[in-house]
């Protein structure tokens, strides 16, 4: 079955999953969605669920037990831009003037849900200044740990450098999709509403895309 596509102004969650389980949780509003590429805005107030370990200290790998727990977004929000069949999205993190930063989240490609969509972090992160200079690798120490912990193989991890060198000519070529001049001024309205998470959001739905 072959989801519709959403509506601007639509709430949808999205999350990350490791071993079955939800490992972070988001709300979006959906800003535009082209069948292939969705750009959704988390704008400032919204509540989503960031991973902790059992003693309540935030982790950023999914060794080990761990709980969710509510964080807020602040700041002047932030839009993510999802793209078909990539193994990463971008967040833009939005700015006065201009955006704060591009950053290139190294991601299993999304599938969509009866809520929203899923994907599975890869850890490995790409930054990018507002003018889209030098390229700064961030994380690779994670990488490297859930290698040596089992979570991801040797294969796995080079293909997710493979992936953030795609992403990075992608950007350099100048169509990345994300890469938009409308975000450096852009910003949610009120009429945006603040969205939340979907009430079964623990639950994994079927994919329906």
């Amino acid at each position: 079955m072959t989801a519709p596509r959403w509506q601007p102004g639509d709430h949808i969650t999205g999350r990350s999953i490791w071993y079955g389980r939800v490992f972070t949780a988001w709300a979006f509003v959906v800003i535009e969605d082209r069948g292939d590429v969705i750009a959704a805005c988390t704008p400032p107030g919204t509540v989503w669920k960031r991973p902790t370990d059992l003693d309540g200290n935030d982790i950023r790998l999914p060794h080990g037990e761990w709980r969710l727990r509510d964080d807020v977004w602040y700041g002047r929000g932030m839009v993510r831009v999802f793209i078909e069949g990539a193994a990463h999205s971008v967040l833009v993190f939005l700015g006065e003037g201009d955006v704060r930063r591009w950053y290139v989240n190294i991601e299993t490609p999304f599938h969509r849900t009866a809520i929203g969509l899923d994907t599975s972090d890869q850890h490995l992160d790409i930054v990018f200044p507002p003018d889209l200079g030098e390229a700064q690798w961030k994380d690779e120490h994670e990488l490297e740990e859930a290698v040596a912990y089992g979570s991801m193989t040797r294969g796995e991890a080079d293909a997710t450098r493979a992936e953030a060198e795609r992403a990075i000519a992608w950007i350099r070529r100048g169509d990345h999709p994300a890469i938009d001049d409308r975000w450096r001024t852009w910003e949610p309205t009120p009429e945006l509403g603040i969205p939340v998470l979907a009430p079964d959001w623990e639950t994994l739905p079927p994919r329906i895309s």
